[in-house]
Order: structure tokens, then sequence, then C-alpha cells
């Protein structure tokens, strides 16, 4: 049996199988015979020299595994032992690149979040061995940069129109891609003063709501200087003096407005509202001075005469009339009037509610741009949720087919602190503890994304999902549809051409039980049918 062994590791040996061979000699018993040993010499070699070649082409595993194996058969050979302290060597080297490579992918990190795109990309170019962090990092900065460049190319082309609230909105956007270089600086310098122009010609010429407005859109973008904080009191100033007209304090009104006469003194209108307010305040000291103060109980005259129970004849300060409310304008553009069209017609609102038997009810958004914060939040974001008025208000954006967070204070994401984020499946938004959502993208092929919302809630009880609908949305029995109907036996896609909410489907649509004409697209406010699925679409 020995001799047997032998000759089994000689063949292996002569074949090149060293591993076999190895195995072959592993009994004690076996390399005990002469000409064993003569066989266990020429192995060793071989493993060694086996082993100079692994280690030569890097694979220091299995040049470390040889020299093992030559070890274990030979004894402390100086050959083995020379290859061992190579290999240990290399084995040094390769983990101080590893450790490297890792500092430098976790430094591209930090100044890929810190808006450095450029720092980040080069040394993601320099990283040497490519692995799927550096591919996903890779992967994110070009997004980021080509998220920002559209940006700040659509900034551009709104600052040449003069249409300085877009430009702002597209610089936010650049920022939420964490895109901060000379030329995004110089751009937001430069939109800064533009807005500010256009916000101080706007106060001039009476608007201060417009002048407002505009003022605290640049606020996000940084301190916008000394300038626009002084038109921000003036207007501040004209409110305060507003409110003091409407509670009859005419002398204190003049002076807050000429307070913001003298810092905006090429206000015309300022300049009649101070002489106003200072006529109707000596208009109305003189009235109360002339006879008919006599019948104010404060000046002891007649009121103070009549029977008990029976009221003053005039009250002691005239009631002024009440500044009247800000209008409430829509959260969304266009809003109202398409849904007034969807009232008499098949026109489809930006925002409506989907209600599906079995699956629920979905929000559905069909703007790229969206805001979600406390519904009391100061801000007035577009989908409000009942959670603490102080937390911060998130814009979720979609551009090119992705999706960007941003925020002007910290959120956390899958948490992580953060103000802004490309977002991908399965991304886990936390406005606070207590309210935190769960971003989706259930279908590869769709650009429509799903917002579930975990422990968030809505006023709307029964709504548990915000669908942000991009070209279609996907209704079906499996995993990759928008909104799961297990009843379907295939899938309906829901789709907006020409302003209407058109299905294809193989399965029957009826409306109000009579089948649906395709082109019309579907109703809302009317009962729906799919196939064995029941739906109705209504307005919020």
């Amino acid at each position: 049996m020995r001799i047997l062994r032998i000759k089994q590791a000689e063949a292996a040996l002569a074949d090149g199988r060293l591993d076999e061979a190895c195995d072959l000699l592993a009994d004690v018993e076996t390399r005990s015979h002469h000409r064993a040993q003569q066989l266990v010499g020429q192995l060793v070699r071989r493993l060694i020299e086996r082993g100079e070649g692994h280690l030569s082409a890097g694979n220091l595993q299995q040049a470390l595994g040889d020299c093992v194996k030559a070890a274990g058969l030979g004894g402390n050979l100086s050959e083995a032992a020379e290859l061992r302290g190579r290999i240990a060597r290399a084995l040094s080297h390769k983990q101080q690149a590893r450790r490297r490579h890792g500092d430098r992918v976790a430094t591209a990190r930090e100044h890929l979040d810190d808006g450095r795109l450029s720092v980040a990309e080069e040394l993601l170019a320099d990283a040497g061995e490519d692995s799927a962090r550096v591919d996903l990092l890779r992967h994110e900065a070009a997004l980021r940069r080509s998220a920002a460049e559209a940006a700040l190319r659509r900034a551009q082309a709104a600052l040449d129109r003069a249409d300085y609230t877009a430009a702002v909105d597209e610089l936010l956007t650049a920022r939420a891609n964490r895109a901060e270089n000379d030329e995004t600086a110089d751009l937001r310098a430069r939109v800064t003063a533009g807005a500010v122009g256009r916000a101080r010609a706007e106060l001039v010429r009476g608007r201060a709501d417009l002048a407002g407005s505009l003022l605290r859109r640049l606020q996000p973008l940084g301190r916008p200087g000394q300038e626009a904080e002084d038109l921000l009191r003036v207007i501040e100033h004209c409110g305060r003096a507003w409110s003091q007209v409407g509670r009859g304090e005419l002398r204190r009104a003049g002076e807050v407005l000429r307070r913001a006469q003298g810092m905006l003194p090429e206000a015309e209108w300022l300049r009649s509202a101070v002489d106003a307010a200072d006529g109707a305040a000596a208009a109305l000291e003189s009235l109360r001075a002339g006879p008919l103060g006599m019948l104010s109980p404060a000046e002891g005259g007649l009121a103070e005469t009549l029977p008990a129970g029976q009221p003053s004849v005039a009250p002691s300060r005239p009631v002024e009339p009440r500044a009247p409310e800000p209008p409430v304008l829509p959260p969304w553009g266009g809003e109202a009037a398409e849904g007034a069209a969807g009232a008499s017609g098949s026109l489809v609102p930006r925002r409506f509610v989907l209600r599906v038997d079995g699956a629920g009810s979905s929000m559905v958004v069909r703007d790229h741009r969206v805001t979600i914060g406390p519904i009391s939040s100061s801000q007035r974001p577009d989908l409000g949720l009942l959670a603490d008025p102080s937390l911060a208000v998130i814009t979720i954006e979609r551009a090119e087919g992705d999706y960007f967070l941003r925020s002007a204070g910290p959120v956390a994401v899958n948490g992580k602190p953060t103000t802004g984020r490309l977002l991908a499946d399965g991304d886990k938004i936390a406005l606070s503890p207590r309210c935190r959502l769960r971003f989706r993208l259930p279908n590869a092929a769709s650009g429509t994304a799903v917002l579930e919302l975990s422990t968030a809630r809505l006023p709307q009880a029964d709504i548990r999902r915000v669908i942000l609908l991009d070209r279609e949305l996907l209704m079906g029995p499996d995993g990759a549809a928008h909104v799961r109907a297990e009843q379907l036996p295939g899938r309906a896609v829901l789709h907006v051409r020409e302003g209407r909410l058109l299905c294809r489907t193989d399965a029957e649509v009826t409306i109000d039980r009579e089948p649906a004409d395709a082109s019309a697209g579907l109703p809302v406010d009317r009962p729906v049918r799919i196939g064995p699925v029941g739906l109705v679409i209504n307005r919020t």
C-alpha cells in the first residue's frame, strides 16, 4: 500500500499535480521510505518554485499556501524561510496600500459631501483598484455633477431673463447636489445682487408683498447682505405700522412709517402713508376733543348718566377697520384652475388622491418638486404632516430621472444627518424620531417614486403613501408596482396625456358600470373599475 501511494505521488508530481502529491505524501509512515524521501525533496523544490511564481504574480495567499506546504514536508528549509519573509513583506505592503486606498476613498466621500466634486473626482480617479464602493462614489459624483451643472445652466438662463425666483430655485438645486466652486459662488452673488435690486424696485413702487417674498426666498442661499437686511427691516416696519393702524394707534403707526421712510427715502408711497397716518391721527384727536368726546364715559360726559344696562351712545374709542388678512394662495401652481376643469371634464388635478380597493389610498403628486414638513410650519409645505412645527421642511426634487433631497436644516437619511443627498431605493428619511418616511423606487424602468409614511401622518389619516408621478403609475399584483393590487390579473398603467389620466390595461375598464372611452381618460370623483378592482380619483 505504501509503495502504491509513492508511485501515485510520483505520477502526480510528474504531471504537475503538486497538491495531490502533497496529500499522498502527507502520511509520516509513507515519507519514511527512502524512495519517498527523494520524492519529498523534489516536491518541496517544485512547491517553492510555484510559490515564487505566485508571489511574482501578486497572488500572495496562494504563495503563502505553497510555502506552508513546503515547510510542512521539508522542515524549516532556508529557501522556504526566505520565501515566507518576502511574502510577509508583500502582505504588509498590500495591507498598507489597502489602508491608503481606504483613506483616499473616505477622504473622497468627505469632499463629495462637502460639495467639492472636482477634488473628490480626482481622488477617486487615483484610487487605483476598482471596487463597488469606488464605483458607487464615482457614479454618485457623476450624477451630482450632471444635476448641478444642469441646475446652474438653468439658473444662468433664468438670470439672463431676470427671473430671479427661478434662478434662486435652481441655485438651491445645485446646492442640494453639493456643488460648490468659484463659478457657483460668482453666479450666486450675481443672482443675489439682481434679486435684491428687483426687491428694492418692487418695494419702491409699493409692492411690499413681492419684495418680501423674493427676499425671503434668498435666505437659504446664505446672508444676502446689508441692503437686503435693510429692505426686510422696511417691510417689517410697514407690517407693524399696518397692525397699529388696525388697532387705532395712528400716532405710533406714523412714527414707525417715518423710520421706514428714512431707510427708503425714494419710496413716494411711504411719504404719502406718513402724511395719511399723521392726518388721520390729528383728525381722530380732533374728534375726541370736540363735542363728540363729551359722549365718552372716559370723559365723564352724558353716557355716565344713562340708566344701568343702557348701552353707551358712543364707545370710548372709535372702532377702526381691521387690517385685512393676506390672501391664502393655493400651494400648487395652476391646481385650482385645473381642478375646476376636472370637475366638468376628465382633466386630472396636479395633486389627487387615488383610492384602490384592497390597496388603500395614495396621494399622487405630479409636480417635479415637492416640499414636505409640519402642516403648521411658517414655510407652508406642499405636503403638510401632523408633526412638531419646529421640524425642518424638506424638498424632494426629480431631475433627469433622479431624486434629490435638500433641506435648510439637517435631517437624518439612513441615520446620518444631511442637508442634501441623492436618494436611492430604500432610503429612510427622518425629520424626527417620530416622523419618518421611506423612499422607494419600486420599478427600475419607471421614474415614479413612492414615499411610504412609516410614522409620519398626513391630515387625511387613510393616506399611507405619497406617489411622486413621473411618466406613469403602475398598478398590479407584483412588488414592482407603485400600487399593489393583488386582485388585478395583470398590470394596469396610468399615465397623463394632455391633462387626462389614461389607463392602459388588458382588463376591461368601466365607469359607472358602463364601458369606458379609452381616449377620454378616467374621471374625477366617479367610480371606476379595472377588471375586478374598483378605484376612485378624488381631488384633495
